[in-house]
């Protein structure tokens, strides 16, 4: 049952093409149409190779791509290689420590995702996700939203979503792999 809710979940998020992360997979997605994350800054060097694994099976990653993204002033622009859910640009900004926000998007929309430290540059992916909040607050902070996703329009809508995000766990387990050049 799990393995079919989770093929559903990634058939309905796919258009949003998510970064680092096809974490969108999941049963929710938050996203939006216009970039809310301002001033984020390189935190993976001017350019780094990203390498993703996910649908796990008995420990071992059944799919896996590496692409190349290089800093383009604003945020990280693809170079090279396949990118995960057809990303094409993200940008990150730390959270606390050990966590990220996200931003993946296919230059028309834009997805929301928390990467957890599992150790220098290796991140496990999860999506900031609708589900953990109430309805009536979904409702309330959605400006738009079907089963599988939630559009926010402010950078106060998506900070709602990502509290309630923060500190849950989830089945789905991609992990993403940072290799930045030494100079």
């Amino acid at each position: 049952m799990a393995d079919h809710r989770l093929r559903i979940a990634r058939t309905a998020c796919a258009p949003i093409a998510l970064m680092l992360l096809a974490a969108c997979m999941l049963a929710a997605c938050v996203q939006a149409k216009t970039s809310l994350l301002a001033g984020t800054k390189p935190l993976f060097g001017d350019q780094f190779q990203l390498n993703v694994f996910e649908d796990f099976t008995d420990g071992k990653a059944v799919a896996a791509t590496a692409s190349v993204f290089r800093w383009n002033a604003t945020r990280y622009a693809l170079v090279s290689g396949d990118p995960p859910s057809g990303v094409k640009f993200f940008a990150a900004e730390p959270l606390d420590a050990d966590t990220l926000l996200i931003e993946a998007s296919n230059e028309t929309d834009y997805a929301y995702l928390l990467g957890r430290k599992l150790a220098e540059g290796t991140y496990r992916i999860l999506p900031v996700d609708e589900k953990y909040l109430d309805k009536a607050t979904q409702s309330g902070t959605c400006v738009t939203q079907n089963s599988e996703t939630c559009t926010v329009a402010t950078r106060q809508q998506l900070d709602t979503f990502v509290r309630a995000s923060l500190g849950k766990t989830i089945a789905y387990t991609m992990v993403a792999v940072i290799s930045v050049p030494k100079n």
